[in-house]
């Protein structure tokens, strides 16, 4: 009897937990089973109350509208994964953060008001994010000056009374690279100080703004939220209706506890959350985050928290961010594919205060110094991305031992500048490196100095930015192209990386590197085997800068790389300080054909340059391949040459790569 037992015993535990399917419909009823088509639940909050078991699927009826936050709290298995999803047909189904207003009344002729229990985060009217109170009511104020620290700046032309501004908000930029959100400490006599401390002395030059303010609640489409009165206040003039006017209330779409594994969440549209549209809490393994559409998010559309292992985020929209796209922080395995990355970090002020927001995709670690043991980002992969519309940088990738390949990266940088489309990072030696980049198309970066104290200057807006103290990473095979910065660039401390076989298209400086933090540490990178096309008469080939040493020697190598110009012979630009006998210091701005670089300091030996000086009939085109399959061009009846003048009739790209032909109208 015992071994019968036993053996019972065994043969159950082989035997899979029973799974239950749990529907969700806007028609449903909390009272019901929920276990079946006909008795679904009707809330989120219902949900929530329900313990998941491994196999467990939960669906939402296709076409409806859920308000909630969703949290998972348990792990589904190796074999048997928890499900949040969809069912039936049409539309996914919308999980949303935001009510519907009703039963506006007039405040005046064109501020209206409802009264409202729940604290306002965002508002929305037809479906448009609307302006939180502000002034000025476009742009930047620009600072007049400070009085030397980072919490208090003068601008004569605030004449408001004392105290005015004070508990409002102010938005502000303080680098090239950020923007920043305080409250206001105090206001008086033109000055105002700020409570958290900028990173930045504040002073001449800045651009700023108020917001948060019902004083200024008078231009169509502001918001305030009086917290006391639980009153709503919007200025939508004589003709607003409030039929399609919704408030974000709630802060998270799903929200993944710490330690779970082994969900699935695929088919919701989640939107309108003031923080995340779906957060990993941390050390999380085996989730998969597949064709969702998260939009319309103040903070980051993905978060995924510290140390996640083994989950895969693909085939998602991410849209309309006010700060991330998707965040990972020191994941391991994390693969992050196909997925359309779009109009992120595009309201100055907005989303994420501070460094690293308005950024599509990052993978990063945590800003520290990292020891040998130190975890870190490991064996990523982001692949097969499209990243478009981002305020600062297209796609992010620090740790180690990762590969970004095949991702298509346009229009970044809309808004700020120092950046790059495609970028990394490290703080210390154990914290970016052996990665490979490769394979990947950018195009259009340009920049913006707005608001900052090099409003003056062109923008210092990068196709691919390989950033301090950065080794051993390969940026191979990628096309960039229409840059106004630098199509690649090594920076200072960044050594052993390698850049080879790429496509640089009309970028005002194709090729570069620069050392200014500590001398001699910038060494041993290799520029081989690009080919750079030169389209304007002031752009370089390549571009050198040394502000420590008084040479531009030593910081990188360059050989059988193939340089083509349309308008003149000028290769590289050289830049560096040299001190005379008197102790003043000078730069010094040496510019260079092939032949004259060649011979002073041995480089590109087996370069090649070409001035392909075209008759007014001709003009140079850019085809690229952004398929997953090879793409053939046929040019029968067109005459059409290769950079070698040699005529052609058809032209094969293999995926993800380009070429540059001449055409003949």
């Amino acid at each position: 009897m015992k071994i019968f037992i036993f053996l019972m015993l065994y043969f159950c535990s082989l035997c899979p937990l029973m799974a239950t399917n749990y529907y969700l419909s806007a028609s449903g009823n909390d009272g019901n089973k929920g276990t079946t088509l006909s008795q679904p639940w009707k809330s989120i909050t219902r949900l929530n109350q329900q313990i998941l078991k491994p196999g467990d699927k939960v669906l939402f009826k296709k076409g409806d509208t859920f308000f909630g936050e969703i949290v998972v709290k348990q792990s589904g298995s190796s074999k048997q994964a928890i499900t949040i999803s969809a069912y039936g047909t049409g539309a996914n189904p919308i999980i949303t953060g935001a009510i519907k207003l009703h039963n506006f009344t007039a405040y005046n002729t064109h501020i209206w008001q409802v009264k409202l229990n729940q604290t306002v985060k965002n508002l929305f009217d037809n479906g448009k994010l609307k302006t939180l109170a502000r002034y000025p009511n476009t742009g930047f104020a620009i600072m007049q000056g400070g009085v030397g620290d980072s919490v208090t700046f003068i601008d004569s032309s605030l004449k408001q009374k004392e105290k005015y501004w004070e508990n409002t908000n102010l938005r502000f930029r303080t680098w090239d690279w950020e923007v920043r959100t305080s409250v206001v400490k105090k206001f008086g006599n033109h000055k105002v100080t700020i409570s958290d401390s900028s990173t930045n002395t504040l002073g001449k030059g800045w651009g700023y703004y108020f917001d948060n303010k019902f004083e200024e609640l008078d231009t169509l489409g502001e918001w305030f939220y009086h917290p006391t009165q639980k009153i709503l206040y919007y200025y939508g003039g004589n003709t607003f209706t409030g039929k399609n006017t919704e408030a974000v209330t709630l802060n998270c779409g799903v929200s993944i506890y710490n330690s779970v594994r082994y969900v699935n969440v695929s088919q919701l549209d989640i939107q309108k959350f003031d923080t995340f549209g779906i957060n990993l809490l941390g050390n999380n393994s085996h989730i998969i985050l597949a064709h969702n559409k998260i939009q319309y998010i103040n903070h980051t559309g993905i978060a995924i928290g510290q140390i996640a292992k083994n989950c895969n985020v693909n085939n998602n929209e991410i849209a309309d961010i006010n700060g991330r796209g998707i965040y990972a922080l020191e994941p391991e395995n994390l693969l992050i594919h196909n997925n359309y990355v779009h109009h992120i970090g595009l309201i100055m002020g907005y989303g994420i205060s501070g460094v690293n927001g308005m950024v599509g995709i990052t993978i990063a670690n945590n800003e520290v110094v990292k020891l040998a043991q130190s975890h870190t980002a490991l064996n990523n992969s982001i692949k097969y991305n499209r990243v478009e519309k981002t305020g600062y940088v297209g796609i992010r990738m620090d740790g180690a031992y990762s590969t970004m390949e095949n991702n298509v990266v346009s229009n970044a940088l809309l808004k700020l500048s120092d950046g790059a489309a495609i970028y990394c990072w490290a703080k210390c030696k154990f914290y970016t490196h052996n990665n490979q980049i490769k394979n990947n198309v950018v195009s259009d970066v340009k920049g913006s100095n707005y608001g900052t104290t090099n409003s003056h200057k062109l923008p210092d807006a990068n196709g691919i930015y390989l950033d301090n103290l950065v080794y051993n990473i390969a940026v191979e095979g990628n096309t960039v192209s229409n840059i106004s910065a630098i199509g690649i660039h090594i920076n200072s401390d960044a050594h052993d990386n390698t850049v080879k076989n790429n496509l640089l298209y009309n970028c005002k400086n194709s090729l570069s590197v620069a050392e200014w933090f500590n001398p001699n540490t910038t060494r041993n990178n290799i520029f081989s085997h690009n080919t750079v096309f030169i389209s304007q008469k002031n752009y370089r080939g390549v571009l050198l800068i040394n502000w420590l040493v008084p040479s531009t020697q030593n910081m990188a190598s360059f050989n059988h790389n193939k340089y083509y110009t349309l308008h003149s012979d000028t290769l590289a630009r050289d830049l560096y300080n040299t001190v005379d006998a008197m102790g003043k210091k000078n730069t010094i701005d040496k510019s260079f054909t092939l032949q004259d670089w060649k011979k002073l300091y041995g480089y590109e030996k087996n370069g090649m340059f070409n001035n392909l000086n075209l008759n007014q009939n001709a003009y140079p085109h850019l085809i690229i391949n952004t398929q997953k399959i090879s793409k053939t061009l046929n040019y029968k009846n067109q005459l059409i040459y290769t950079l070698g003048r040699k005529k052609i009739t058809k032209l094969t790209l293999q995926p993800f790569q380009s070429t540059v032909i001449i055409a003949e109208k």
